[in-house]
């Protein structure tokens, strides 16, 4: 990602956050924080780059990594879109802009995060497979990106449902960590499960769609 780019990702969510508060309602206050806590840890990932000293990179790392399930929770938000109530009585959608509203204010920092979350995760997956030393191991770089998903769904579920914030980390320590012990269930595993998949549905889709051309046509050559 270049410098512009960076920049733009930045002006976006500074330009929504401000926006939203000063028009979102109470009903959608929530957006307000989930936003910001979904854009730290993009963020963070501008700066784990190779440029970076070894020990300012494990504890941006370190930080990044616990701030990343901010970005993906966001998908879960969008149950609040039965708040809009959008169907009249004759089962249509109604045509109220203020709904439609809401509607733009739920679903645009969802999929800008989601589609930037992604980028930075592999981005990162690359950085650290060239910091261990896995160069050589197959496909390590979407492995790496396979365990990075598998960690943010299980902190989807602590923040979800547990409503376990980043923070609580360094507030209370001992009382998240008593939490994190007792918490796994069948149900939860499941839950896990299914926000693991659809990342790395989202995340298949991603590397697809981002595959350099030259790769693209040397492959449309073959029969």
């Amino acid at each position: 990602m270049t410098r512009l780019q960076r920049w733009l990702v930045r002006l976006f969510y500074w330009g929504f956050i401000g926006f939203v508060a000063l028009t979102i309602h109470d009903s959608f206050s929530f957006l307000l924080l989930n936003t910001l806590l979904a854009y730290i840890p993009i963020e963070l990932s501008f700066w784990l780059t190779k440029r970076r000293s070894t020990l300012l990179f494990w504890v941006i790392g370190v930080i990044w990594l616990l701030f990343y399930p901010n970005t993906p929770y966001l998908l879960t938000d969008l149950f609040h879109l039965s708040l809009l109530k959008p169907y009249a009585i004759n089962g249509l959608l109604k045509f109220n802009l203020s709904m439609w509203r809401d509607f733009a204010y739920l679903v645009a920092p969802t999929v800008v995060s989601i589609i930037i979350g992604t980028y930075t995760v592999d981005q990162i997956a690359q950085e650290l497979q060239r910091r261990l030393r896995l160069t050589k191991l197959p496909a390590g770089r979407t492995l790496i990106s396979i365990a990075l998903f598998l960690f943010a769904s299980i902190g989807v579920y602590v923040g979800r449902f547990m409503r376990l914030h980043t923070i609580y980390l360094l507030i209370t320590p001992q009382y998240v960590l008593e939490q994190l012990a007792e918490m796994w269930s069948n149900k939860m595993l499941a839950f896990v499960l299914l926000m693991w998949l659809l990342q790395l549905v989202i995340y298949g889709a991603w590397r697809f769609t981002t595959t350099p051309t030259s790769e693209k046509d040397r492959s449309s050559d073959q029969p």
